[in-house]
């Protein structure tokens, strides 16, 4: 089990090799030195791009338009462009009721939206890329994020270390991972896709 993961400096490949792990959305500090205080991280705040992402705004979060009128429920993380592809997901948390992992695998795979194939179950380190540190409520409780749901747990792809019959959860209130029974029904599926990007187009 692992408890209370505070992963802020985690952030899968953002902005090429050597770039500065985002923030984590936490503004309001409790002591000098910590995370509120310190805000270290790449971006000016957790929603605000440091420069213009392709569609010449600086929203880190946009829909597959450049827009936020998320239409598809996709959500592009303009903070994971690496100049060539790009990270989305699902922003309806709401997909699935609470199943097995497999069963989240394979709704993943399956799934479409937007006329876009090509979904998988995040990893550990993608969904908690999602995840604002500022929230009291609830780490997806933002939008563009719909029906996060309190004590919700999202299964990852990822598989515990200490025992391979379990795969990591997320719980989006209380901002903690756990490792939970591959066969029991603890989390929901979190889509995941990689977009190439050519010029505005996602594809």
């Amino acid at each position: 089990m692992i408890n209370n993961l505070y992963i802020k400096a985690i952030n899968p490949s953002a902005g090429g090799v050597g770039a500065t792990l985002m923030k984590t959305g936490q503004t309001t500090s409790y002591r000098t030195g910590d995370d509120g205080d310190l805000e270290a991280g790449r971006a000016t705040s957790f929603f605000v791009l440091a420069s213009n992402n392709p569609f010449g705004n600086t929203n880190r979060f946009t829909s597959e338009l450049g827009t936020q009128t998320y239409t598809n429920n996709i959500v592009i993380d303009w903070s994971t462009f690496n100049g060539s592809t790009v990270l989305g997901c699902q922003n309806n948390l709401t997909l699935t009721n609470n199943i097995i992992w497999n069963a989240a695998i394979d709704f993943c795979l399956t799934y479409s939206t937007g006329g876009f194939l090509g979904w998988r179950l995040g990893n550990l380190i993608e969904i908690i890329n999602f995840m604002n540190f500022s929230q009291p409520i609830g780490a997806f409780n933002y939008v563009p994020f719909i029906n996060s749901g309190l004590g919700t747990s999202y299964w990852s792809s990822t598989t515990s270390n200490f025992n391979t019959a379990q795969a990591i959860t997320v719980r989006g209130v209380g901002y903690d991972a756990t490792a939970s029974a591959k066969t029991g029904a603890a989390g929901r599926a979190f889509p995941v896709r990689t977009f190439t990007v050519t010029g505005t187009t996602l594809s």
